[in-house]
């Protein structure tokens, strides 16, 4: 019976060892080998300049074989020593003789995979590549194993960091990290790779490998001295209005390229951080700054004029069953439609779009479509959510309200970027570009993708209507509620924005969103930009004093530091004549030959009371206002004495706001007068 088992285990042995070898030395390498991926070096992204904005930096996990071959007793034992007090002061949390026992004791328990260190920089690792035992003779394979892995570095901190993005471990793709994923992230590479002692796995040799392919750069049109600018200035005003968000971007007007976009998010303890990207993905009730597509659409449609007068019931007015009202209500009753849009009269603007888009809201809405705000703006970072802009067909359209309310931008949902690319298509003469912010792909140097601009729509409107638009954002500034932009060394047209924020109950009167879009400088736009402040709540709200601000640091870097955009100095021959207020023509003459100025004639009338001054370098005109008594006379350009003395001896009440010179009359010139009438005059210096 022995003799017979010990026969059946020998034949067993045999059958193992030669006929099923094969079969269990596949199984045996299959459960211990496997092909393991190599993480490709991910591509960088640069600014304009060519500074870096993201780069993969390589780290190394050292892990050390302490039985190669190379390795002997004799050799181990003779620089263990070495290698302990270099390792000491390398990495200090083991002393000398902790790293001494700590590789003595490895190298007796026959360890083939011991953790040296991880997240090792690539100057460290060449060093430790010279010390024994690491590394036993140049023509010899030494103990160390290097695992080489890449982290994404951002070296300008949260400069423009939400726009830049990040791709996680989790899936999640953010920025331009996210949009550009498949070209930044590379071709992974394989090696293989043995489990050991431990479920740990080890590579089996460096020639077991595919090379990895490393990924493409991408640069980017942001200026980093603008973003700088940029950021800092949305921070300050974050801070000092107590706001919970904000954006900023400036665009170039001819192409489209973003040169800056900041995001920021005030934090609890009043520090900020870039938490996401508001430009792109923040959706809301853009306000007052919506009011040029209503412009935009009742003077290309010939709707109305920019003298044509409104009745806007001292600011306040209802549609169905919802009062509007004006920011600050308004001391006139009737405004013609330019000092509407130019103060941002809300009622003034939804009266004029009701009274001719009552009966055809589709059409006015129209004029929005054509201008893409009901689709996705196609940018090169990706949007999570789309733009609201309903039709009449919506559920929710109300044929009393919604497109007066529409009309002031209420009852959408639009982003910044968005209103942006209207402002810009305004600025440059009705071409509208594609916003982008990439402008080359490239390998090695070499460009594999290059963007250029795009454009979307060859023209909005006619030259027309841009020309008069033109004149109603640079009115804004000169005569109304963005008058804090005036008397730069540049001229700025925009718009200002107030909006109240929309809620689950309706809209909430204490929560508003602050914003000034425009573009400079207005007599030949270069750049437009736009600032967007939500939640201001240190006491002012208004875009014109909270955004504005921002707007101007902004502009101001671009003007100081872009010489092209500034003018020549010219130098006059001889030195120009004075600027005269319009008025009786006696005191001007007597003020005139008072300082020595003769050069003056009389266009017209000798006789004429009231004149209007145009000077030039060598003469001042005077030209004859006329002044029939039954007729309201042209005031604009007096001061306060001559225009009321005119007024109220024709039996009108003149009520005045404001000081300097009169800018603005209620009631035209050449109305008929009417005793008791009243008439309204705007000054300002």
């Amino acid at each position: 019976m022995v003799i017979l088992l010990a026969c059946a285990v020998i034949w067993q042995i045999v059958d193992l060892q030669f006929t099923k070898k094969a079969k269990y030395t596949a199984i045996s390498l299959a459960q211990s080998t496997k092909w393991r991926e190599i993480q490709a070096s991910r591509g960088n992204i640069y600014a304009e300049d060519g500074s870096l904005l993201a780069t993969s930096i390589p780290k190394y996990e050292l892990r050390l074989d302490t039985k190669v071959e190379t390795i002997t007793n004799e050799y181990f034992n003779s620089n263990v020593d070495i290698l302990a007090n270099n390792l000491a002061l390398k990495f200090t949390d083991r002393t000398n003789l902790e790293w001494r026992n700590y590789l003595v004791d490895a190298r007796r328990k026959g360890e083939r995979y011991l953790l040296i260190k991880r997240d090792v920089d690539y100057l460290t690792v060449k060093d430790l590549m010279e010390w024994p035992i690491f590394k036993v003779a140049k023509d010899k394979i030494g103990g160390l194993i290097k695992i080489e892995k890449f982290k994404r570095e951002i070296p300008f901190g949260f400069l423009a960091m939400r726009s830049i993005g990040y791709t996680n471990q989790s899936g999640t793709k953010i920025g331009l990290e996210g949009s550009y994923d498949s070209v930044l992230s590379g071709t992974v590479g394989k090696r293989l790779e043995q489990r050991i002692y431990g479920g740990v796995w080890k590579p089996v040799d460096n020639s077991a490998e595919m090379e990895p392919r490393n990924g493409f750069d991408v640069y980017t049109t942001i200026d980093i001295n603008i973003q700088d600018v940029a950021e800092n200035a949305l921070q300050q005003c974050l801070l000092a209005n107590q706001a919970s968000h904000g954006c900023a971007v400036l665009m170039e007007v001819k192409t489209g390229a973003i040169k800056a976009i900041a995001n920021l998010k005030r934090n609890a303890d009043n520090t900020c951080s870039e938490a996401e990207n508001y430009a792109v993905n923040e959706f809301s009730d853009p306000g007052s700054t919506f009011k040029l597509v209503s412009a935009l659409a009742l003077l290309e449609s010939k709707s109305i004029k920019l003298e044509d007068t409104i009745d806007i019931e001292w600011g306040a007015t209802t549609f169905g069953d919802l009062k509007m009202v004006d920011a600050h209500g308004s001391p006139f009753k009737k405004i013609n439609f330019q000092y509407a849009f130019e103060n941002s009269s809300n009622v003034g603007i939804a009266k004029s779009v009701q009274k001719y888009f009552k009966n055809r809201p589709e059409a006015f809405l129209q004029y929005a479509f054509n201008l893409g705000l009901n689709k996705p703006l196609l940018f090169d970072i990706k949007s999570t959510r789309k733009p609201l802009l309903k039709n009449t067909k919506d559920k929710t359209w109300s044929n009393a309200t919604s497109l007066p309310f529409m009309s002031i931008g209420y009852e959408m949902e639009l982003s910044a970027l968005q209103i942006l690319s209207v402002y810009n298509t305004i600025a440059n003469n009705g071409t509208m570009v594609k916003p982008y912010m990439v402008s080359e792909v490239k390998e090695f140097g070499k460009i594999i993708q290059k963007n250029e601009t795009s454009i979307l729509n060859e023209k909005i409107c006619s030259d027309e209507t841009i020309k008069l638009l033109k004149k109603l954002l640079e009115g804004v500034v000169e005569n109304g509620t963005g008058n804090k932009l005036k008397g730069l060394a540049y001229k700025v047209a925009g718009k200002t924005g107030t909006a109240q924020k929309a809620s689950s109950n309706g809209y909430d009167k204490s929560a508003h969103k602050a914003s000034f879009v425009g573009y400079f400088p207005a007599d030949n736009p270069k750049y437009s930009c736009i600032v967007v402040i939500n939640d201001p709540t240190a006491g002012d709200y208004y875009g014109g004093s909270v955004a504005g601000p921002v707007f101007r640091e902004i502009a101001d870097k671009v003007y100081s530091t872009n010489i092209s955009l500034h003018k020549p100095i010219k130098r006059l021959a001889t030195p120009s004549m004075p600027k005269v207020k319009n008025g009786n023509r006696s005191d001007i003459k007597f003020v005139l030959n008072h300082i020595g100025i003769s050069s003056h004639q009389i266009i017209g009338s000798a006789e004429s009371e009231y004149v209007r001054s145009s000077a030039s370098i060598q003469s001042l005109n005077l030209k004859e206002i006329p002044t029939d008594v039954n007729l309201i006379p042209d005031v604009v350009g007096m001061g306060l004495k001559d225009a009321v003395y005119l007024l109220e001896n024709r039996g009108v009440k003149v009520i005045v706001e404001g000081y300097g010179t009169i800018r603005f009359q209620s009631i035209p010139a050449g109305t008929r007068t009417r005793k008791g009438n009243i008439i309204y005059l705007r000054l300002n210096p």
